[in-house]
């Protein structure tokens, strides 16, 4: 057998085997967006969704847009970021005054779900709870890379004895 054929039925093997991919799939953006989208185009379609921009800012160098309006199960703000102009980021920011930490461990493990069934395992990049005075914190993240785009899905918490503040994040990025 030659080397050539040996390759080629060791990586049809390869791509047929039960749960793996058969090619990585590029993590696009939300809300049928494109990677490079004109900050002048999305801003239009914001406007024809009728969503407001809440803020502008300059992040880490790059410019960010803090949106609200687009209408999303508990969905409280969408943070655009661009760097020279193109989207190169999209930060959903999920938080609900009613939802308990259940019901965001619950909303977190669909979300999860969803992202392993098509991008295969993500790895768990943070998982700790401790106390920062009398408050608890708790920080919980996943990360899939494909492509040289990437979904981190990070929740949040942090509950002193007389409040509580609890948020899911959903990051899309290019690189």
């Amino acid at each position: 057998m030659t080397r050539a054929l040996s390759i080629w039925l060791l990586t049809l093997l390869l791509l047929t085997v039960p749960g793996r991919r058969a090619s990585a799939e590029e993590v696009k953006p939300p809300f049928n967006l494109r990677w490079g989208e004109t900050a002048d185009r999305l801003e239009r379609l914001l406007k024809g969704a009728k969503a407001t921009i809440i803020a502008r800012r300059t992040v880490e160098g790059r410019e960010a847009w803090d949106v609200e309006g687009l209408v999303q199960i508990g969905l409280k703000r969408t943070v655009f970021y661009f760097s020279a102009g193109e989207l190169v980021e999209v930060e959903l920011q999920y938080q609900k005054d009613d939802w308990d930490e259940a019901k965001y461990d619950g909303f977190m493990g669909d979300v999860r779900r969803r992202l392993e069934q098509r991008y295969g395992q993500g790895q768990l990049v943070a998982r700790k709870k401790e106390p920062n005075g009398d408050v608890m914190q708790t920080l919980v993240g996943w990360k899939w890379n494909q492509n040289n785009t990437a979904i981190e899905l990070v929740y949040f918490s942090a509950q002193s004895p007389s409040q509580v503040f609890r948020t899911l994040s959903v990051h899309y990025k290019t690189f």
